[in-house]
């Protein structure tokens, strides 16, 4: 407000020293006209042979427009008088504030020195008679409270009149230390600051024994802050207020004066400190010497719910707190916030298909949901994990020597360690280093991809149109029993099976070329694992033969055989 109140009277000085140059200006030009006119009468004279023995100016007359502007003139001095004077009062009136401060500084000083006085005293008494209290740590403890309070409330003006009941008068208060605003104005070159600083608000304040108990009897309202160390290991110093407000974020975060009971707040650390140097945190004494009474309350409160044992729902995007009832036989229990069943002895979300002690057998990194599912789908997807690092491995191509990404060697095929020496696995017996089954499997996944490739760039033809049929006629003849459905054509290695006089079987057989979609093939055993795992077209087998259509191997069923006494190896795959 004294800001604002100088630039308004800063610019009025500035708009009244404006309006003083103009009305000079006006004067300026007004003797201009006179010197002119006094000119042109003096011309006039010596056109007409005459000489003035005397120039005098010629009076131009007042004119209501003269008279305005004498008054304004006399009121922008009037205003400009005002404003000088108005600037005077208030630097008198800032002075004696100033003063006054300054003043009220001094008896705080003064009241801050008597109290110092009277614990030395009382000190050296204590020495004198050979008391070595270790409780005699400030001035509260020593003094008292009352005593206290009766030297913050003396009249520091009564000194030598024996009014005031202080009981430090005389040469004691000649000694008192100048103000903290003194003290910092010190000279140049000597920033030394007799006080520490707050770890929080990086402000000097004033140390204590008890900061809470210094705060309610000083009575100065332009005294520091009172402080304290923290007993940790780098005794971190902090203000009263911050520390406060520190204490009090942890234990009501909200503000709502009921406490934080979702959270375990102790230990309450030091703020600097990490929690591997100082796990203890702030003690109870520092906390009574800090907190307003209320702030205990909520203390021991915090303190009463953390001792009380707390679970929390396993369930990652819930995490609410849950009452378990561990002396119940029902081993499950049900979140109220997102409904989720938890295991009560195990502590984690129930456990489908394993008991409790199958389910703590697992390795931790194997417990929890999504990684039983992520085991089902490695153990579908035939894949490996690392014995060193357990990183999952997929083999796509390439032997069964495996090099995971922590330089861990290793067979796919068992998942034994590989032996560099003897280049096998280190079981007993090892295991073959190339496994041909996967091998064809590969082939045989290349082919589909290229044979989906090939039908996505085909057009797509049109569906053909609706015909209506009659019903066929129902066709009655006595099917001979199968003896194998799911036939794996180990057979067309067997030359007591395979029939070569049968034309298409023999035309597979000979090109190792699949009849059904003219797919060259690399070995026998290529072809039996394409004719296994194709499936854009069918394949009829039966007996030893390939049959090229549906009906042929409809009819050869319908057939009655000699050669078997029955129907072998039946394979058909639509």
């Amino acid at each position: 407000m004294a800001e604002v109140a100088n630039n308004d009277m800063l610019t009025e000085m500035l708009i009244a020293k404006m309006l003083e140059d103009d009305m000079k200006q006006l004067e300026n030009a007004r003797a201009a006209e006179q010197f002119q006119l006094s000119e042109a009468l003096r011309s006039s004279a010596l056109a007409a042979g005459q000489f003035p023995k005397e120039i005098q100016q010629v009076p131009l007359g007042s004119s209501d427009h003269d008279v305005a502007l004498g008054v304004l003139a006399a009121e922008i001095i009037a205003n400009k008088d005002a404003v000088l004077a108005q600037a005077l009062q208030q630097t008198e009136d800032s002075n004696l504030v100033l003063s006054r401060q300054y003043a009220q500084k001094l008896a705080a000083a003064e009241k801050k020195c008597a109290l110092d006085a009277e614990f030395a005293k009382r000190l050296q008494k204590a020495f004198e008679n050979g008391e070595d209290d270790v409780d005699m740590h400030d001035a509260e403890s020593v003094l008292g409270q009352d005593m206290i309070e009766n030297i913050m409330a003396g009249d520091m003006n009564d000194k030598g009149k024996g009014k005031g009941s202080a009981p430090n008068r005389g040469k004691d208060r000649e000694h008192a230390p100048p103000p903290y605003s003194a003290q910092v104005k010190q000279e140049e070159g000597d920033t030394s600051n007799p006080y520490p600083t707050c770890g929080i608000c990086m402000e000097p304040f004033q140390a204590t024994y008890s900061p809470a108990a210094a705060a309610r009897s000083a009575n100065s309202s332009s005294r520091l802050q009172f402080g304290t160390h923290l007993p940790c290991p780098q005794a971190h110093a902090y203000c009263i207020s911050c520390l406060n407000g520190y204490i009090h974020s942890k234990l009501d975060p909200e503000g709502t004066g009921s406490g934080n009971p979702s959270t375990v707040v102790f230990p309450i650390r030091c703020p600097e400190c990490p929690s591997a140097e100082w796990p203890e945190g702030i003690p109870d004494h520092i906390a009574e010497r800090v907190l307003s009474e209320k702030g205990m309350v909520l203390w021991h409160h915090q303190k009463l719910l953390d001792s009380l044992p707390r679970h929390y729902c396993p369930n990652p995007r819930c995490s609410a707190l849950v009452q378990l009832d561990e002396d119940s036989d029902d081993p499950q229990a049900l979140c109220p916030s997102c409904n989720t069943v938890i295991c009560v002895p195990c502590r984690v979300v129930w456990h489908d298909d394993l008991t409790c002690e199958e389910y703590q057998a697992l390795p931790l990194d194997d417990r929890a949901p999504e990684d039983q599912k992520a085991i089902q789908l490695m153990k579908a997807e035939n894949w490996r994990r690392c014995p060193s690092c357990s990183f999952i491995v997929e083999l796509t191509h390439g032997c069964n020597h495996i090099t995971c990404r922590c330089r861990t060697e290793f067979c796919f095929k068992c998942g034994s360690l590989w032996d560099r020496r003897n280049k096998r696995c280190s079981r007993e017996p090892s295991c073959e280093l190339w496994d041909e089954e996967m091998l064809l499997e590969e082939r045989e996944r290349e082919r589909e991809e290229r044979e989906e490739a090939r039908r996505a760039r085909q057009p797509v033809p049109p569906p053909p149109p609706y015909v209506p049929r009659a019903a066929p006629a129902p066709h009655v003849y006595v099917h001979v029993p199968v003896r194998n459905h799911n036939d794996d054509l180990t057979w067309m290695d067997d030359p007591d099976v395979l029939c070569t006089r049968h034309w298409f079987t023999a035309e597979m057989i000979n090109t190792l070329t699949c009849q059904y979609c003219d797919t060259k093939l690399t070995s026998l055993a290529d072809l039996r694992y394409h004719l296994r795992h194709v499936r854009w077209h069918a394949v009829y087998a039966c007996c030893g033969r390939f049959f090229k259509r549906e009906v042929d191997f409809e009819r050869h069923l319908d057939a009655q055989v000699t050669r078997f006494g029955g129907h072998l190896h039946t394979v058909q795959r639509n």
